[in-house]
């Protein structure tokens, strides 16, 4: 399978929904996000390209690759913002939920 070079600018209806399996984590940043595995490189290429029409958190610096989450929070709020995740700290503070539980 190919490389798909557009990946970096999913639009948020791509996204896969995600509920907080901690409470404070929940309270502090929205109990459900929308995410997509990203690499921090892509991540660098989505804020370049976006951070002028998205609210966005600035990628982490970096000469290394690491494998991660573009996390989108407050989604439909005023205070919608995206950010990344390395990959292990994603996975212990969300699970996966199906788009039938998401109310936002």
């Amino acid at each position: 399978m190919a490389y798909d070079f557009n990946r970096a600018y999913m639009d948020i209806d791509s996204l896969m929904a995600y509920k907080a399996v901690d409470r404070e984590v929940g309270k502090t940043f929205g109990i459900v996000v929308f995410a997509v595995e990203l690499s921090n490189r892509e991540y660098q290429h989505r804020f370049d390209k976006l951070r002028d029409t998205h609210t966005m958190k600035r990628p982490p610096s970096s000469n290394r690759i690491f494998a991660g989450y573009l996390v989108v929070r407050n989604v439909g709020k005023k205070d919608q913002y995206e950010t990344w995740m390395p990959e292990h700290v994603f996975v212990e503070l969300y699970e996966k939920i199906s788009l039938q539980k998401v109310q936002l």
